[in-house]
């Protein structure tokens, strides 16, 4: 997907990533399942597709496929809140990755170190095993 390895590239810059760092964190599996979420929001009419992905902002139905969704990657619950902060903001005023990349901005001293600190949650986290449930959604699920 090019935009995806768009925002690798961008993000790998702004945060000073390295490409196993990349991997490690499944950035791209993760940033499918976030714009595959985005998109069928947008479908649906949602005023902001992003809101989709957060994990305090978003319907029900939509934090619950989320989240689904994550743990089939085997992200444990501390790593999944850190995933959501990083890419899609935080109610502390953070825009997440996701905003300033689609706003192609440079992330100032204090958005990277806040970044560089949800990607350290992450590293320390790590995934736990996978569950074996499956990673679907309904296809009926509201999304706002």
């Amino acid at each position: 997907m090019t935009m995806s390895r768009s925002f690798e590239d961008w993000a790998t810059k702004q945060l000073g990533l390295t490409d196993d760092l990349v991997e490690e964190l499944q950035l791209e599996p993760i940033l499918d399942l976030f714009i595959s979420r985005m998109e069928a929001a947008k479908a649906r009419g949602a005023d902001d597709p992003l809101k989709t992905i957060t994990g305090r902002v978003a319907g029900g139905n939509s934090r619950a496929c989320t989240k689904r969704m994550l743990q089939h990657l085997g992200y444990t619950p501390a790593a999944r809140r850190a995933l959501h902060r990083l890419l899609a903001g935080s109610t502390s005023g953070w825009p997440g990755l996701l905003r300033l990349f689609a706003e192609q901005a440079e992330l100032t001293r204090k958005q990277r170190h806040y970044a560089r600190r949800q990607v350290l949650i992450l590293r320390s986290q790590g995934t736990g095993s996978r569950n074996g449930s499956s990673a679907a959604c309904s296809a009926s699920a509201v999304t706002p």
